[in-house]
């Protein structure tokens, strides 16, 4: 988390008051990179998508960005012509075209032209650019056609340039569409620098693995700033995207077509990423597993998409015109989807009112947030799966808007908090509590209409403060939940001009509109079938405690006393599936 949002969220604790002001002063960054790399697993109705540990997502040459340049074949670039010096690689007037495994060093500057790889499928080709300048007017300024595997290195101290011109015209039966485009696994490594510009298409397009293992690498796309197929990984690298759709993009065209599950995912173990983007900051349709590193989406319509997304480290912080972080299964994009990333309040095929209603797009999403700090500002909900969330551990702070239907946690399923720090703000309209919460409580409660910059501060029987933040936009709702919240004691909650005493009787303690709120949306209901209800409401909510508010009344989204039924308290069937690891374990 950035020294600014740590001013403005300041969590404060009894016991350990002295180590958690250590972990606002920069401590979150050192117990992200404490996390332990095990591999991560989210299971779903569809398949279970493993991601393994760091040493599995690289190799070590991925890593290395080690060369012999004594023996490396050298091409030297000169405006518009170039030259070779070793076997493996020829020039013909501007285009290099690289048909033997091998390691070559380019330098120069080619004004219009490209780099080729046409080697055999079984071939690994290492490219170190050594202050290399290189722009196609019409096509990509490297293009992997055939190749086991591409390392892009770039060497010590050196600026490097990939560009297109602004056109792409056919070359061939591919469809070249990005300054850098892979068929095969493609890296990029060293301890350079590497600017990626494509003003009419995709930064990097790789139909395969797409990892970025090193150096500094600054991309800007017309399209997707990184475009991948199977996966796109970081580690060890400083990268900046601004894109105008997604930023990272992982999806595999394929899958959509044939109707199988899609295995795309994206990974970060550590380094930077910084990403402005049209639509989604990061897109991938299987799991983003969020390892360590530090993530900063300064601007997209939906912060980090993905089937399941797991946070285990790291700082991330989203700024998102819609949702901050959104559980979706499908391959579409965000800001024109009716279905991927959006809230389907169709009705279904239950009706309004009394049906199950207001699908939402099935109950197969999952977000873990299990460690790091996070930091979500968003215009749409803040947390939103299409199934469950799981809250163990991390700091989380969501900043959400009280306009519109939106949501602090807004799921389908289930929403536990077992460990852990969870500050949240927003609007009340729609807001829901979470459904269980064991080793500490969570309160959620409605604070009135409070102005951004209004100081909330949670204060224990003793007046001590347990925790303390400013939130940056206008909010009428709070969630407070860390391991000093416990039920059975008493707490006072001071928000803008609202104080109240808190007596916490239930591990899960809400006041949301006075009955709870809702409850998490409903599933798809047929022929007047519930969907699955919401959890607990206030005990005093004029009789609407489980009733109206969660489950059934409006086609399961819940919005008022029951139109004609009281709501279900439900609880989702275990999904089960195949598994299936990813992850190349090729031996580069």
């Amino acid at each position: 988390m950035n020294k600014n949002v740590i001013k403005k969220y300041r969590l404060k604790t009894i016991a350990v008051l002295a180590a958690i002001m250590l972990v606002f002063t920069g401590c979150s960054a050192n117990a992200a990179s404490a996390q332990t790399n095990e591999s991560g697993t989210i299971t779903t109705s569809q398949e279970t998508v493993t991601v393994e540990s760091k040493s599995e997502m690289f190799t070590e040459r991925d890593l290395s960005g080690d060369y012999d340049e004594s023996s490396a074949v050298s091409i030297t670039l000169s405006g518009n012509s170039a030259s070779v010096n070793g076997s493996g690689a020829e020039a013909d007037g501007s285009t290099i075209t690289i048909t033997q495994e091998g390691v070559y060093v380019v330098s120069g500057t080619l004004t219009d032209g490209m780099i080729i790889v046409d080697a055999d499928d079984a071939a690994k080709v290492q490219i170190v650019l050594k202050d290399a300048s290189i722009t196609s007017s019409t096509s990509a300024a490297l293009y992997v056609k055939s190749a086991d595997k591409v390392f892009v290195t770039t060497a010590a101290g050196t600026t490097n340039t990939l560009a297109n011109g602004g056109t792409f015209t056919a070359i061939d039966d591919n469809n070249i569409d990005a300054a850098v485009f892979a068929k095969d696994d493609i890296t990029f490594n060293g301890s350079g620098s590497l600017t990626i510009t494509s003003p009419a298409g995709h930064g990097i397009a790789g139909k395969d693995d797409v990892k970025i293992a090193g150096g500094d690498i600054e991309i800007t796309a017309a399209k997707h700033g990184i475009q991948a197929n199977d996966s796109a990984r970081f580690a060890e690298a400083n990268v900046t995207i601004k894109a105008g759709t997604d930023g990272v993009h992982v999806s595999d065209d394929a899958d959509a077509e044939e109707g199988t599950a899609s295995d795309s995912y994206f990974y970060i173990a550590d380094g930077t990423l910084t990403i402005s983007a049209g639509d989604d900051g990061i897109h991938a349709d299987a799991k983003a597993q969020i390892e360590g590193g530090t993530i900063n989406i300064t601007e997209s319509y939906e912060g980090i998409e993905a089937l399941a997304i797991e946070l285990k480290g790291g700082d991330v912080k989203v700024t998102a015109q819609d949702d901050g972080l959104n559980a979706a299964g499908g391959n579409t994009t965000s800001n024109n989807s009716d279905t991927f990333g959006s809230d389907d309040w169709s009705g279904g095929k239950g009706g309004f009112p009394g049906g199950g209603g207001f699908s939402d797009g099935g109950s197969d999403g999952s977000i873990v947030i299990s460690g790091g700090s996070t930091y979500i500002q968003a215009g749409g909900d803040g947390i939103d799966s299409n199934g469950s969330v799981e809250i163990s551990g991390g700091y989380t702070v969501v900043n959400g808007p009280t306009q519109g239907d939106t949501s602090v946690l807004d799921y389908n399923t289930t929403a536990t908090v077992t460990g852990g720090t969870f500050i949240g703000t927003g609007g009340a309209g729609m807001a829901s509590n979470f459904s269980g919460a064991e080793n500490q409580a969570i309160i959620a409660v409605s604070a009135g209409n409070q102005s951004a910059g209004s100081t909330v501060t949670l204060k224990d029987s003793s007046g001590n403060t347990v925790a303390e933040c400013t939130p940056e936009l206008d909010y009428a709702v709070v969630y407070i939940s860390s391991p000093d919240v416990q039920q059975g004691s008493t707490y006072t909650l001071t928000a803008g001009n609202y104080s109240e005493t808190l007596e916490i009787t239930e591990s899960v303690y809400g006041t949301l509109g006075g009955a709870g709120g809702r409850g998490p949306r409903g599933m798809t209901g047929d022929n007047g079938q519930n969907g699955f209800g919401g959890p607990n409401g206030s005990e005093n909510g004029n009789g609407m405690n489980g009733g109206g508010m969660h489950g059934n009344g409006m086609g399961g989204r819940g919005r008022g006393p029951g139109m004609e039924h009281e709501g279900q308290t439900g609880q989702p069937d275990a999904q089960t599936g195949a598994t299936q690891l990813l992850g190349d374990g090729d031996p580069a």
